[in-house]
């Protein structure tokens, strides 16, 4: 039982181990969840003025700028890939996307990318993302790509996995909370809900790893 109980203390202490090496998904959760704290404010904002779903807003600018950690984003605040286009008089930034050099907008501000994507959706192509229902966010994701938000073919597949995954569609439902205290809210949900998925991944692997070992022991056992 001596070899059983070294299993069994391995096997507790992994996780920890997991975590001090870091988990990209893990870390992928973070850093959504800090961009969530930081700018779900816009989204509700926007949300309230024009009718963009936040959860739409959240889920793009989640895609479109990793969290705010892509290269892009970091150099003109543009979390929603937005293209110069025409008709734009401001700040520019070249990157290399679909071609290279291609030119997309810059932004002062975070704030005023959130702004300027509400606006950009205001466009012909896109007007019948205004007859969906505000709540219906797989809806919206279908629309923004037949109306070629984006190039990928799997785009819609893509936003409504983000928005499902972290939850997002929370912030789509009416409520006679202000916006902080519906932030903090989301946050202390999602925060539960991982620790819950955690405890509830790991105990079901204890489960089977013992489980394993008791029958190598009863094979062992009787092949002696």
């Amino acid at each position: 039982m001596k070899k059983f109980f070294y299993f069994v203390l391995f096997f507790l202490f992994m996780p920890f181990f997991s975590l001090v090496k870091g988990n990209k998904k893990e870390i992928e959760k973070e850093n959504v969840i800090e961009y969530v704290k930081k700018y779900a404010v816009f989204a509700i904002e926007e949300m309230e003025k024009f009718g963009i779903p936040a959860s739409i807003k959240l889920g793009q600018g989640i895609l479109e700028s990793s969290s705010g950690n892509s290269s892009l984003s970091k150099a003109t605040n543009n979390h929603f890939g937005i293209k110069c286009g025409k008709n734009w008089t401001g700040n520019v930034y070249y990157h290399d996307d679909d071609v290279p050099k291609e030119c997309f907008r810059k932004y002062n501000s975070v704030q005023e990318s959130f702004h300027d994507h509400s606006k950009f959706l205001q466009q012909p192509r896109y007007s019948k993302l205004f007859i969906l229902k505000k709540n219906d966010y797989q809806a919206w994701a279908e629309e923004l790509k037949k109306a070629g938000y984006a190039t990928s073919f799997n785009y819609a597949n893509l936003l409504v996995n983000q928005i499902e995954k972290y939850y997002l569609w929370k912030f789509d439902k009416n409520t006679p909370y202000n916006i902080e205290k519906r932030i903090n809210q989301y946050l202390n949900y999602i925060m539960k809900e991982n620790k819950d998925s955690f405890f509830k991944v790991f105990c079901k692997k204890l489960y089977f790893f013992i489980k394993s070992f008791l029958l190598n022991q009863i094979k062992s056992s009787r092949k002696n």
